[in-house]
């Protein structure tokens, strides 16, 4: 099995609190850093939240990688919305040319 094939165990709460501890570091810490509650640091540490940018924060913190803390949780990208924006943005821009109200959003559509 190659690097790139390796799938890693996310860490328990415990074993991240460890590791903050070890490093002096809190999860309020993070938070002052971030600009965020030191409950939604907590939440993506136990995995009950997802924010990347918040669980780099953690793994700069440990000292490690993204994977080797949270496993697989953030390596695929997922994103939200419609894939294609030509369809809407055409309603607004004919909308917005004709003096008219844009209309609400087709929720088939996203």
């Amino acid at each position: 099995m190659t690097d790139q094939e390796k799938t890693f165990e996310p860490m328990s709460i415990q074993d991240i609190s460890n590791g903050l501890s070890a490093n002096d570091v809190q999860f309020s810490d993070i938070a002052a850093a971030k600009g965020c509650s030191v409950s939604h640091v907590y939440n993506v540490a136990t995995g009950n939240s997802t924010s990347k940018h918040i669980a780099t924060a953690i793994c700069l913190s440990l000292g490690k990688s993204l994977s080797s803390v949270f496993g697989d949780k953030y390596t695929t990208s997922k994103k939200r919305g419609p894939k294609n924006r030509e369809t809407r943005r055409q309603q607004i821009v004919e909308a917005i040319k004709q003096g008219k109200p844009v209309p609400r959003p087709r929720m088939d559509h996203m």
